[in-house]
């Protein structure tokens, strides 16, 4: 099943709800069309994710098709206790983990999305320089450990918010938001060491 991971996401809900409130909201109505608008929403960050943690844009395609298959029938126990993101990607790496047992993968890969940075189709020593960055990074994320690894993704791939990472990951805000900060730090320290 392919999926349009370059439509431009929907904001839901009304303008006095926050987004994660709106999300909620949508997500209590448990209807086709609410649950269309959240799927507009996070279909590409739920591909850019799985994109980085799979490596392959057909297995990240089919685990985003069933992640949010899964989201859809566990619309109905939804109850909104955190970030509506956060229930989203517990799915979600429940989906990965599934994916991982399948295909018999011993430990995840790391890819970058082909969509982060600047457009340069038609510059080739720009193309060139990008995907040399590209594998720099790749290879500064992967001596990260594992759980700092998952942060970056899915703050920086993902593009959830702290609250949402601290809630999926069970951890305090401002923890997630220091380990955040100590990956930078050491991918930077990486990136301009090599």
């Amino acid at each position: 099943m392919a999926i349009q991971v370059l439509e431009p996401a929907v904001q839901a809900g009304a303008s006095e709800h926050s987004p994660d409130e709106a999300d909620g909201v949508l997500a209590l109505r448990g209807d086709s069309e609410s649950f269309m608008r959240l799927y507009q929403r996070y279909v590409r960050p739920v591909y850019r994710y799985l994109y980085a943690r799979i490596g392959h844009h057909h297995d990240a395609e089919e685990t985003t098709a069933i992640a949010f298959e899964r989201a859809w029938q566990s619309l109905p126990r939804y109850r909104p206790s955190g970030p509506f993101a956060g229930w989203l990607f517990t799915i979600v790496r429940r989906a990965l983990a599934d994916h991982y047992r399948r295909s018999g993968a011993r430990s995840p890969s790391l890819a970058i999305p082909a969509n982060v940075g600047a457009d340069e189709r038609h510059q080739p020593e720009a193309t060139l320089l990008r995907d040399e960055q590209r594998l720099l990074l790749r290879q500064a994320i992967a001596r990260l450990r594992p759980e700092q690894q998952e942060v970056v993704c899915l703050r920086f791939f993902a593009d959830l918010p702290y609250a949402a990472i601290a809630a999926l990951l069970g951890k305090k805000e401002a923890a997630v938001k220091m380990m955040a900060y100590r990956s930078l730090e050491t991918l930077k320290r990486s990136i301009d060491h090599d």
